[in-house]
């Protein structure tokens, strides 16, 4: 796969990412990171918006996927709910330590995620003429529920 426009986007997003927790290091007065809960909020509103709006699973529901994709969407899944989690803990305690983690695990899936993008190729695309995402679901579901009728009637 090659590195796109959302690829430009989420690296200028972490660069403001890395910019707020700079500024908060360094005793900025600017009112909304100039605490630990202030920046944490900031952070993750940041990082929601790269990883939620500009993000692309591309999970395809029905295909079977190599078990590489199944591990990676398994390890990055869970350093998500890890990046969530720290946020609630920096949201409701203040805590500079948690913010410092969000930021670190917040650029850890950014980097994960762009290595991801530079160096995999892209996703096969079905042929021209054939069914893909729900209309593909719902003619593999009309052909099981085809093959156990064949099934049920011998």
């Amino acid at each position: 796969m090659m590195l796109t426009w959302r690829d430009a986007v989420s690296a200028l997003f972490m660069a403001a990412i890395v910019a707020v927790y700079l500024a908060f290091l360094g005793g900025t007065h600017l009112w909304l990171i100039s605490d630990a809960r202030g920046a944490t909020a900031a952070v993750l509103v940041l990082g929601m918006t790269v990883g939620g709006a500009l993000g692309a699973a591309g999970i395809r529901f029905g295909a079977a996927e190599p078990v590489a994709v199944r591990v990676y969407l398994t390890f990055v899944s869970l350093l998500g709910i890890a990046v969530l989690a720290v946020a609630v803990a920096g949201l409701v305690i203040g805590s500079t330590i948690a913010l410092a983690a969000l930021v670190v695990l917040t650029a850890s899936l950014w980097v994960i995620s762009t290595v991801r993008h530079a160096f995999t190729l892209p996703a096969a695309q079905p042929p021209a003429g054939h069914a893909s995402g729900r209309a593909a679901r719902l003619t593999v579901h009309r052909e099981r529920l085809a093959h156990r009728e064949r099934l049920a009637h011998r």
